[in-house]
């Protein structure tokens, strides 16, 4: 059964490739960053400045190691750390007056400008339209502590804002950490590089989930 299981997975993998490939006019427009490059970014919260944070794990890692008071809260999403085709700088914005910090993509190609906050500093990259499998970065807000909290989870969002959280609106459009396992983008509109690259990931999960 496991032989005959792995040999069917392994034919599905490729039939699903070769109709990517034989398709290339409806992959005409290339139009998603290469998911690979991402990095996964966390929620972290600081108790002596009574704020969330949303930063990539290994910086919020280092910058705990080093003395901050960081609260690891887990993994959120999946972003770029650098320019990439077809994406968009998100910013990361300080309130010095309540120690909040708020995440923001431009809306005119220039910095956000958000009043009270300044600093505006970019802190990654990703989209401005839900495309290529992006999922929104909910933000909400509780002005009484001067916090904002972003989350990809839409019930998480609802439940905050069912309890005195403010909706903050969408910060940006992110990859969700799913997309780890090459669920993104669709077959029809990932390039040459882009199919290999999930081909060779799709055989080494179908080869790991058996063993």
């Amino acid at each position: 059964m496991y032989f005959i299981f792995t040999v069917f997975a392994t034919l599905l993998t490729q039939a699903a490739f070769s109709q990517a490939s034989a398709a290339p006019q409806r992959r005409s427009a290339e139009t998603c960053a290469d998911p690979s490059l991402t990095v996964v970014w966390s929620e972290a919260y600081s108790a002596a400045d009574t704020a969330h944070v949303v930063s990539p794990r290994w910086l919020l890692t280092t910058q705990r190691s080093g003395g901050a008071d960081w609260e690891l809260q887990g993994d959120m999403f999946l972003a770029w750390q650098t320019p990439q085709e077809f994406t968009t700088p998100f910013y990361r914005l300080f309130n010095p007056t309540t120690t909040d910090w708020i995440t923001a993509i431009p809306t005119n190609g220039a910095a956000p400008v958000v009043q009270g906050f300044g600093d505006a500093t970019i802190i990654g990259y990703a989209y401005t339209t839900q495309v290529c499998g992006s999922v929104p970065l909910l933000g909400a807000s509780l002005p009484s502590k001067g916090d904002h909290y972003y989350t990809t989870s839409a019930n998480d969002h609802a439940s905050l804002l069912a309890n005195g959280w403010v909706d903050a609106g969408i910060a940006a459009f992110v990859l969700p950490l799913s997309s780890g396992m090459c669920s993104l983008p669709p077959l029809e509109e990932l390039n040459d590089n882009q199919s290999q690259l999930c081909r060779l990931r799709m055989q080494f999960l179908i080869s790991c989930s058996f063993k």
